[in-house]
């Protein structure tokens, strides 16, 4: 922007930035903003400056050079901006040495002024204040000058003349310049009473205004408290509310739904050493297609895990489906399960039945053989070690069946070490927010090493909306909870959604994600146990047990509230024996646990 002013100054006079000083290059700048939002240019503390908007104010720049022009205006504060001690409410001119209040006489102020400073930029003219002593200097000089004036026309009058015998005419001249004379005194009297009248009534009107101004400031303060008083009230009912009922579900999901996300997800498994996919051999025998596991000498039993799927028949080491998240900062980072951003790194599920074969012979053996044992129940607890799987801790490859016999020369060589390393990739990790068709790329950050929790991050353009974490680990049995999430159960909200592009219409229907609130209250606390040499094993790990039944999958990763509107639980598996049913979080410590990346 050309003109000769290069900076904008702002002289902070109380408030959280008292007596400092902000000097603002314009450059290209066509607007200031003012207000406790960080991206402000002239920001303020959003704890000490209380009463200031997140988007208080600003400054407009208009034209340049010498038609260069700044003006004020409010952004619809809560508390009001004003100028030179007037509220204003209207866009209004800005000149040097003007002071500004954010929210009244309780607000932080200070004074606004360029450099250099155009001589077309003249400070605003200042009206002198009139007090009471200068007012009553003015009247007694008045009242001095209307004497002194009596005096001097009367000292100026020609003394009487001597009581001697006169004609007529001498008596009619006499008569004649003693009227004059009188005309002359009355005069002046006049003349001083009005310079009396004149100046002592302007420092009266001049009083006046300046007590007006001065009552006007005062009453502006004494609504400005009221105010602030009637909202510390409510916010302290609402506290004590809080504290003695606790927030009812749609209070949470009014203030949380938004920051409470659905996420899609699909990964896959692939092999360290080749960088292939990782396949389960599957054989149709009869009419039944099933996967196969093999029973190694030392009699452990394994998958068949292949890297080669050329007739399409075998299934991918993968997973998919859609689950929960919340987000905890409002610069993009989510807490989920880590079932639903990390699948790889949990239990993986196999079908219920299979084939085993028998590896015959024992290590280097020339007649090593598969034979076929038969189907087996994972179910089983001789097979509760395959359930336990998961798949980044490795397994064995054999090679590929294309083509050749079951039971010759597909047998891996067991004289060598053939145990490999995977590792997990997401292929989709998708957020999507309440109301968005559109849904934002995560990204895999940590994931816990002792439960089901993750931390997922997404690039926002925006400041996100947050839940509050519990500070502590205190959960009683029998208090409320509420949980908001995505489960596949629930009703979803279609969009019919008309578009043209390039001539064509198109008609889609979208669902449009809207969480779902249930409620509960906490029914059991289970803790880990320790194993020999101070292991502690975390398979059932720590888990808040919840009456929270109307909900399923897809809701694992949502946030778990109690009464205060604090997490302190994601909702992860549930459980089911029979017709009974329980659902299950996981301890928001672990979560907490995952934004540490320096011990404390």
């Amino acid at each position: 922007m050309g003109g000769v002013v290069e900076r904008v100054v702002i002289r902070h006079l109380s408030g959280s930035k008292a007596n400092q000083i902000e000097q603002i290059p314009i450059g290209d700048l066509q607007e200031i903003t003012i207000g406790r939002d960080p991206t402000s240019k002239i920001a303020f503390d959003p704890t000490i400056d209380g009463v200031v908007s997140r988007q208080h104010a600003a400054i407009r720049i208009e034209g340049e050079g010498d038609d260069l022009k700044f003006k004020l205006f409010d952004l619809n504060s809560s508390n009001g901006t004003f100028l030179n001690g007037q509220r204003i409410s209207q866009e209004a001119e800005l000149l040097p040495e003007d002071k500004i209040e954010l929210g009244g006489a309780k607000g932080p102020k200070f004074t606004f002024d360029l450099q250099p400073r155009p001589a077309s930029f003249a400070a605003r003219t200042r009206v002198i204040g009139v007090d009471d002593s200068a007012a009553t200097r003015l009247i007694e000089t008045a009242q001095t000058a209307a004497s002194t004036a009596v005096a001097e026309v009367t000292a100026s009058a020609p003394p009487p003349p001597q009581k001697v015998g006169v004609g007529q005419e001498t008596v009619q001249r006499l008569i004649v310049e003693e009227r004059r004379s009188t005309s002359r005194i009355w005069g002046a009297v006049a003349a001083g009473l009005l310079a009396f009248i004149a100046l002592g009534g302007g420092a009266v009107y001049w009083k006046q205004l300046k007590d007006d101004e001065r009552h006007q400031a005062e009453l502006a303060d004494v609504k400005a408290d009221a105010k602030h008083a009637d909202q510390r009230s409510a916010s302290l009912q609402s506290e004590v509310k809080t504290n003695l009922i606790g927030m009812t579900p749609l209070d949470i999901y009014n203030k949380y739904a938004n920051a409470t996300a659905r996420i899609d997800l699909r990964w896959r498994l692939f092999d360290t050493q080749t960088g292939k996919p990782i396949f389960h051999q599957t054989f149709k025998i009869g009419k039944d297609t099933l996967p196969a596991y093999v029973r190694l000498p030392n009699g452990k039993v394994v998958r068949w895990l292949t890297l080669e799927d050329d007739l399409r028949s075998n299934q991918q080491i993968a997973g998919s489906g859609r689950g929960s998240g919340f987000v905890i900062s409002e610069q993009g980072y989510l807490l989920t399960n880590k079932h639903v951003a990390a699948g790889w790194k949990v239990t993986y599920e196999s079908p219920r039945f299979g084939y085993l074969f028998d590896l015959g012979g024992g290590p280097g053996a020339k007649n090593a053989k598969l034979r076929k044992y038969g189907i087996i129940d994972l179910e089983s607890d001789d097979y509760a070690d395959l359930n336990m799987w998961v798949p980044e801790a490795g397994g064995v490859i054999f090679p590929s069946t294309v083509a050749i016999p079951i039971g010759r020369n597909n047998i891996p060589d067991m004289t060598r070490n053939e145990q490999r390393t995977f590792e997990g990739r997401n292929e989709q990790l998708e957020v999507r927010f309440p109301g968005a068709r559109l849904g934002v790329n995560a990204a895999l950050v940590r994931a816990s090493a002792d439960s089901d929790a993750a931390l997922i991050k997404i690039d926002s353009p925006q400041l996100l909306d947050k839940v509050e974490l519990a500070d502590d680990d205190q959960v009683t049995i029998g208090e409320k909870v509420v949980v908001l999430g995505y489960p596949g159960v629930s009703v979803e909200n279609v969009q019919r959604q008309v578009t043209v592009e390039n001539g064509l219409t198109r008609v889609q229907n979208e669902v449009i994600p809207e969480a779902t609130v249930t409620d509960g209250i906490v029914s059991k606390l289970s803790t880990g146990y320790k194993e020999k040499d101070g292991v502690t094993l975390t398979s059932a790990g720590e888990r808040i047990q919840l009456s929270v039944l109307a909900t399923g999958a897809g809701n694992s990763g949502g946030p778990v509230f109690n009464a205060n509107g604090k997490v302190i639980g994601l909702f992860t598996y549930s459980r089911s024996r029979g017709d009974a049913r329980v659902t299950l979080a996981v301890p928001i410590k672990f979560g907490r646990d995952l934004l540490r990346a320096q011990r404390n």
